[in-house]
């Protein structure tokens, strides 16, 4: 299930995949958080008494999942689980002498390009540990920015110092700072970023991210050598497995599943068996996705769409006229006259936002409204009494997101 792109392999540098390889690779990893968030977050909706508890530590238990997966592609294939999928690997930089080698022992320097234990751990902090700390960091920087914005922090800053215990005072001061600091840090980053993107699309530098300068390794294409050696793994996992079920064959079914759960050999087999299905799997749900993010973006869905809308709204019947329709129609027009004003404060629009349920409203109103509302009320449309998804109860105290301002 490798080099899904259009670039022919055999006109390009073996050791140095292009830029476009390693984005796309990059830009597939971002993608599966936010599908497997969806699909858990739709069916936890109808299933929550089974699947709520899981979406509410759903970045806990992606990072470790996940991390499962990345340790497993890195020390099988110095590999990240999507960069395996676009043919990449993650390579030692080797001495220019060791380079020259190349032509004369092949195998022996993809040998010693092979990572250490050292730089898998490195690259699997960068791959777990950094973006899971980044999320809950850019979750709590939306939260802090959308409570201070018609606040003072530095008069609320001063009241805690006065009246708060040690541990209020150290929570307030690294919100504090994190308000202040992190988009400078998070645009440093990005710089950084970029500046790393530019210098290896020149050639200038091998490292292709701030990562990759640190741990000093570089990305080069799969090779014979590393199919090889998959071809020799699953031939002793087979073996294995053939081996360990031929050994308790003779014995009864419920005992082949006891030996197997128990034994060391059982162990073995089942987690071949296991690897060797994620193998087919996890590749098939990647290209899935990727089939999934085409159909919805291509104009042939949207045509389809729109085709199989209108048949539809081509044979719906005429309703009959609702009861109080007239006052229902004249409280409306009433509404568009006054657009421009605040529902909750009835005052001209200032710095409109607008919510889930399509109303307009201040932004400090709506969100002061949402924040400080109960428990078991709070959390809603002020219009509609519509229960707005960007708003959760956490930490006796509303969280709210979702608020999109608009530009007029």
């Amino acid at each position: 299930m490798d080099y899904f792109s259009s670039l022919n392999a055999s006109q390009l540098d073996p050791d140095v995949p292009t830029l476009f390889e390693l984005l796309s690779a990059k830009q597939l990893e971002g993608l599966i958080a936010p599908s497997v968030r969806y699909i858990l977050a739709f069916y936890a909706q109808r299933h929550p008494r089974y699947l709520l508890r899981i979406v509410n530590r759903y970045d806990e238990l992606y990072a470790l999942l996940m991390g499962l997966v990345e340790y497993y592609n890195l020390k099988t294939w110095n590999a990240s689980f999507t960069e395996k999928f676009y043919g990449l690997k993650r390579t030692q930089i080797l001495t220019n002498p060791a380079l020259r080698t190349r032509q004369a022992v092949p195998d022996l320097v993809e040998a010693e390009k092979r990572l250490s234990k050292k730089k898998i751990w490195g690259s699997l902090f960068f791959l777990i540990v950094v973006p899971y700390v980044k999320e809950k960091l850019d979750a709590r920087y939306e939260r802090l920015k959308g409570r201070y914005l018609a606040r003072d922090i530095n008069e609320e800053r001063a009241e805690i110092k006065r009246t708060g215990t040690a541990q209020q005072i150290a929570v307030f001061e690294f919100d504090y700072w994190l308000l202040k600091l992190y988009p400078i840090v998070t645009m440093g980053c990005t710089t950084a970023t970029l500046a790393f993107h530019m210098l290896f699309l020149f050639s200038v530098t091998r490292a292709y991210s701030i990562d990759d300068f640190l741990l000093n390794i570089q990305f080069s294409r799969m090779t014979r050598y590393d199919y090889q050696m998959e071809a020799q793994r699953d031939s002793r996992n087979a073996a294995n497995v053939a081996h360990t079920m031929k050994s308790i064959s003779e014995y009864p079914i419920a005992e082949r599943v006891m030996l197997l759960l128990t034994t060391k050999a059982g162990a073995n087999a089942l987690r071949s068996a296991a690897l060797n299905g994620l193998s087919y799997v996890l590749p098939t749900s990647i290209f899935a996705l990727k089939f999934l993010e085409w159909w919805y973006a291509s104009d042939f869905a949207r045509q389809l769409n729109q085709k199989r809308r209108g048949d539809l709204e081509d044979n719906l019947p005429v309703p009959d006229k609702v009861k109080g329709a007239d006052k229902l129609a004249e409280s409306v027009a009433k509404w568009k006259e006054d657009t421009s004003k605040c529902p909750l404060c009835s005052k001209e629009l200032v710095n409109p936002t607008v919510i889930e349920s399509g109303y307009v409203f201040c932004y400090t109103c709506i969100y002061r409204h949402l924040e400080d509302g109960e428990e078991e009320t709070g959390g809603r449309c002020p219009v509609t009494g519509q229960k707005l998804l960007g708003c959760r109860w956490q930490d006796d105290m509303w969280q709210v997101t979702g608020l999109r301002r608009l530009m007029v």
